[in-house]
């Protein structure tokens, strides 16, 4: 009787350290989650979008020239999935997307989401 109490309490343990540390994890990825639209902006070019819409689960920008995109800088701002097709430059984060083309439609040219 006095094992299985014992067993019990382990496994309760476990199941604390266990939630604890996804807790952890989830509150780390959030608080990278956090996108700096203007720095975003400013790698597609501010004067280069033309539109941006959301696309099954992508966001997808039409721009005037993709060869002015500075690609490497969209990635560092946790894009990922980065494709240019023709004159669409298509990638997404891990969450938020449809909050961040809100945000790049928007007039203001600045914020984070």
């Amino acid at each position: 009787m006095n094992d299985a109490i014992i067993l019990i309490m382990i496994m309760g343990g476990v199941a604390v350290i266990g939630s604890a540390i996804g807790v952890m994890i989830r509150s780390k990825r959030h608080a990278k989650s956090r996108i700096d639209i203007s720095a975003l902006k400013e790698a597609i070019g501010h004067n280069n979008i033309e539109s941006v819409y959301f696309q099954r689960s992508k966001i997808v920008v039409s721009v005037k020239n993709p060869r002015d995109a500075d690609l490497d800088a969209i990635k560092a701002t946790g894009a990922i999935g980065i494709n240019v097709v023709g004159k669409k430059i298509k990638f997404y984060y891990e969450r938020n997307n449809e909050a961040i083309v809100d945000a790049l439609t928007r007039d203001e040219g600045s914020g984070s989401s």
